[in-house]
């Protein structure tokens, strides 16, 4: 089942409270995009089912994994405690993370799936649509 976005996040907005701590950082480019970078319909293959359990919004999953340069232990607790990382995917200040487990589920369905790339396939294409590292290497 496709997990959805919540319409309220639990606890403030962190994107706008932390907007000037994450500006020129990847994390706000996410925050800041994220809702473009990674539409429901990008993952709607993934999730045919509308019976099973719910599943955390894949643009969580997908953020966290542009993000993920430690293990998925580490990127889940980084959900937890790390404001920026909680901007960048969308989380609120009192929000919850979830198993690390569910990032090999994701990445799973991603290889089954024949577009395994399309995150960072997305990426780049947000990036140069918006010149947002013109003139950075």
């Amino acid at each position: 089942m496709l997990g959805r976005q919540p319409k309220e996040s639990v606890g403030p907005d962190l994107r706008l409270s932390c907007r000037e701590l994450m500006s020129g950082s990847v994390f706000g480019f996410l925050a800041e995009r994220r809702d473009e970078l990674f539409p429901e319909e990008l993952f709607a293959d993934l999730y045919p089912s509308r019976n099973g359990r719910p599943s955390v919004p894949p643009r969580v999953l997908a953020c966290a994994t542009v993000l993920e340069k430690r293990t998925d232990h580490d990127a889940v607790a980084a959900l937890r405690c790390d404001l920026c990382w909680k901007a960048a995917c969308g989380r609120g200040l009192y929000d919850t993370a979830f198993d690390p487990s569910l990032f090999i589920c994701f990445r799973r369905r991603l290889a089954l799936s024949g577009d395994r790339d399309r995150i960072f396939t997305r990426v780049r294409e947000i990036i140069t649509q918006t010149g947002v590292l013109r003139g950075r290497r």
